[in-house]
């Protein structure tokens, strides 16, 4: 998973979310961990996530996360976390595709979301500029990025709703 996660971005962010009660609190790091503030909780079921006010206290919640974390300059910059992710993960991607296409005894060629990965590849490409030209350039969207819930990632105020 290392090759997947930035764990010191990783660790900064939550840094960061623990300083705003946003997350829990930082008690200390250690060379591949962490530890932290123990909540006494438990996890939503469907059934409490239809209660209203429950609702409600998750939208809260979600605002002041979405508002209350500034991106730094390095952040806006790299544009929205998912495309940052996707060209560390592309070619690494392309090649485990390669190996299972090389694997493949039944049709010779590996897919992925139904198509081969080189038609994939070009259709998210194809797809990420179709977004910046929508939302009027790079420039634009780094003017409306947001911190996002979406563990380590950002997002923009509607683009495409959830971009990671």
């Amino acid at each position: 998973m290392e090759h997947l996660i930035d764990r010191k971005v990783e660790l900064q962010i939550l840094k960061r979310l623990a300083r705003k009660r946003i997350g829990p609190r930082m008690l200390g790091t250690f060379d591949n961990g962490r530890f932290e503030e123990f909540f006494h909780a438990r996890t939503l079921t469907a059934q409490d996530l239809r209660v209203p006010d429950t609702s409600v206290q998750i939208a809260k919640r979600m605002r002041e996360l979405h508002t209350g974390i500034e991106l730094l300059e390095t952040e806006l910059d790299g544009g929205p976390f998912v495309w940052k992710n996707w060209d560390s993960w592309v070619d690494r991607c392309g090649g485990i595709v390669s190996f299972l296409d090389k694997q493949s005894s039944q049709s010779g060629q590996a897919f992925l979301c139904g198509v081969k990965w080189p038609l994939f590849r070009k259709t998210v490409e194809k797809y990420r500029q179709w977004l910046d030209d929508y939302y009027g350039g790079r420039e634009q969207v780094r003017n409306q990025l947001v911190f996002a819930h979406n563990d380590v990632s950002f997002r923009t105020r509607g683009y495409g709703r959830y971009l990671n």
